[in-house]
């Protein structure tokens, strides 16, 4: 598709006319090609697809896609790609893994949706039932072995700490609305299934919605099997440029895209809304290998796959189209989301796992940066947050800083988070903190999340070690700059490059840290918040108060029977492993620590 300017200038009519004809070459020529063939669920998160089809995009890159809906889904959509029926699949990923790791020879081609597919947990109206933690022990309704309300039921459980080979028990159902029967009737506690889909069932009153869990992953995934690989490689590389396209388009046109979702898939245009503000259709090639790892695991517990077995995730992936890359998935501390099993372990371990709590009670158990709360009392002071002050938290964890704000100085702070599982932990806290009215919780990437927040609105935006996760900084600054009211303040503990580092600490702080791109020196890191408008008000470098730090905390973590006891093996060594990797960075002595506090002028 191209697009052009009509002008009085000769050439530039020319130029124009020439293009119209070359865009006509191009889609004849198209129109003679066998067509690709795509297969997806008759869904909103497929709406690029038609997209690429209504605004030309397809001829603009030279191929001819037909997609086809397909209304049973993902065991479906894997047999017509066996069968030749479908040459490509958008497909949910842990069907896809499933098939893949078991021997097909379907192969990952990229990502199509990057968040995570969000389950409603839900119970009947005459249920006891009134939290997640109250279904530890209880009796799961599903549809059918092996079917998604079946795997998320072990999400949940394995993100919780239960044991889930004797803390969740199942008893198939059927379809949606036999699940809701079973609750109703008590002969189960509750269901999982996707969120919009049970909406309704909510709002009716027909069964009452008490959590929600996410998978670990993201939720679609695009596959195709080698034979097509090896004949329409090229029809595929156009295709999938073509849709990567239209999913621009459909995050940029913010302003009239929920509407046409809600007219399009018969939905209400709140819901709609909604979906939209929390969906993310990347449509790109890059992989987390950390998120299929997840994958994996989960479908050894359930049984789907050999727990005994190693895979690699690296033979899941076609290797011309699509690309293993680690993200902040990848870290130690989020990589089987130990960080939220050992707190739920821990509330558990002191009986605080039900009812109303004080954010003074979570304070054991929700400060995971370093030095804790008083680290957020030195934000406070230099930020100068009051009762008056509305805060932004960039990735705010579990939300304990957060709370902290709210409950010791009554600020009102917007917390962002990109982890789904810590998002939704942090929101359950939140709320048995009823600090609720104070704390508002933001799910996804700040650079997106902030977008919501009204400009020259916020008093202070803060962060503890998070910065170092954006691989743009100067952006992430000029949108803080942009969001503080003139006289607000920046606050950062953060990373920064005293000496070059070494080949093997670069692929740590990637790997392990998420941690692709430093600051060269402190001087680097100032004069960036400088070009993003800010006035340094005071930097530390707080790199031997970081060194003794991480190196105490390292060995406490790893000396203290007690946890061990408290998570299991592989979540303690994954910690621990983490914790120790760090330290050793510090001592190396070429990763440095900052503390700055920055402020937007009052005026020019």
């Amino acid at each position: 598709m191209f697009i052009y300017c009509h002008t009085a200038t000769a050439s530039r009519t020319t130029l124009s006319q020439e293009q119209t004809g070359t865009m006509q070459t191009v889609a004849s020529e198209v129109q003679q090609q066998e067509p690709l063939v795509v297969g997806g669920v008759p869904e909103h998160f497929n709406l690029p697809w038609h997209l690429a089809q209504e605004r030309g995009l397809f001829d603009k890159y030279g191929v001819k896609v037909e997609f086809r809906e397909q209304k049973l889904g993902t065991g479906a959509m894997i047999n017509g790609a066996k069968t030749g029926e479908l040459d490509v699949i958008v497909a949910l990923t842990e069907g896809l893994v499933k098939d893949i790791a078991s021997g097909s020879n379907l192969r990952l081609l990229g990502t199509y949706v990057g968040s995570p597919l969000c389950w409603a947990i839900s119970t009947g109206t005459r249920s006891k039932i009134q939290t997640a933690e109250d279904l530890r022990g209880g009796t799961f309704a599903i549809s059918r072995p092996g079917s998604g309300s079946n795997l998320m039921a072990y999400v949940l459980a394995m993100e919780r700490g239960w044991n889930p080979e004797t803390d969740v028990k199942f008893e198939t159902k059927g379809n949606i609305t036999q699940l809701c029967e079973g609750v109703n009737d008590l002969s189960t506690d509750a269901f999982l299934w996707e969120t919009f889909t049970t909406k309704p069932y909510h709002d009716d009153g027909t069964v009452r919605r008490v959590g929600d869990v996410t998978t670990p992953w993201p939720c679609f995934m695009l596959a195709a099997t080698t034979d097509v690989l090896g004949t329409k490689l090229d029809q595929i590389r156009r295709a999938t440029l073509a849709v990567h396209e239209a999913a621009q388009m459909f995050h940029e046109e913010q302003d009239t895209m929920p509407s046409l979702i809600a007219e399009r898939y018969g939905l209400r245009l709140e819901d709609a809304t909604q979906w939209y503000s929390q969906v993310s259709i990347v449509a790109e090639r890059y992989i987390s290998p950390a998120a299929l790892s997840k994958t994996i695991a989960i479908l050894q517990t359930c049984g789907q796959l050999d727990k005994d077995k190693e895979y690699d995730v690296s033979t899941l992936v076609d290797p011309e189209l699509a690309e293993l890359r680690h993200d902040l998935t990848s870290m130690g501390l989020y990589e089987r989301e130990s960080l939220v099993r050992y707190l739920y372990r821990q509330l558990q371990a002191n009986g605080k796992e039900r009812g109303l709590l004080s954010y003074q009670d979570l304070l054991p158990f929700d400060q995971h940066h370093y030095h804790g709360t008083d680290a957020v009392d030195q934000a406070i002071q230099s930020c100068r947050i009051t009762n008056d002050s509305l805060v932004v938290n960039i990735g705010s964890g579990l939300g304990g800083p957060a709370r902290y704000m709210a409950g010791a100085k009554g600020a009102r702070v917007i917390a962002s988070e990109l982890l789904p599982e810590l998002h939704r932990a942090s929101q359950e806290l939140t709320e048995r903190c009823q600090l609720q009215h104070l704390v508002t919780h933001l799910g996804g990437d700040f650079t997106e999340t902030a977008t919501t927040i009204a400009r020259a609105s916020v008093n202070a935006v803060v962060s503890w070690l998070t910065i170092l996760h954006f691989d743009d900084r100067v952006a992430l600054f000029k949108q803080c700059y942009d969001l503080l009211a003139p006289g607000g303040y920046f606050f950062a503990a953060d990373f920064y490059q005293r000496s070059p580092l070494t080949k093997r600490e670069r692929l740590v702080l990637e790997t392990n840290v998420g941690c692709s791109t430093l600051a060269p020196s402190l001087l680097d890191y100032q004069q960036e918040l400088v070009r993003a408008g800010f006035k340094i008000i005071r930097v530390e470098d707080t790199t031997d108060d970081f060194t003794t730090y991480t190196s105490q905390r390292a060995e406490s973590f790893e000396s203290d029977k007690s946890l061990v006891e408290l998570l299991d093996t592989s979540d303690h060594q994954a910690m621990a492993n983490f914790y120790k990797q760090v330290a050793q960075l510090y001592k190396d002595g070429n990763l440095g620590g900052l503390v700055v506090v920055a402020q937007k002028p009052v005026g020019w």
